[in-house]
């Protein structure tokens, strides 16, 4: 589940958890407006990731709501909140050229 929403100082953050929003991170991870980023790691075993929160300046909320409506058709209430990830289509077949 892919959740945007608002810290309570002010910041927007972009919270990913599950496997399937790998997409996501891998698209937006070098994203130069991020200003931290957050991992939770399983109690149990360190090594897996629970999930990771992206942290930017409110100044840059239309434009990752755009990247994210462009890229993976997602849409994010006004106030926030999370938005299912569409399953990834199915590669394009590749013509052969002769």
């Amino acid at each position: 589940m892919t959740i945007l929403y608002t810290s309570g100082s002010g910041e927007l953050c972009l919270t990913l958890s599950g496997a399937a929003e790998n997409r996501i991170l891998t698209t937006l991870r070098r994203w130069p407006h991020w200003s931290r980023v957050d991992i939770e790691r399983d109690p149990l075993d360190a090594q897996h990731c629970l999930s990771v929160t992206l942290i930017t300046d409110q100044e840059y909320e239309s434009t990752l709501r755009e990247i994210l409506k462009r890229s993976f058709g997602m849409t994010f209430p006004a106030a926030g909140g999370s938005s299912e990830l569409s399953p990834e289509p199915p590669p394009k077949p590749r013509r052969r050229g002769h």
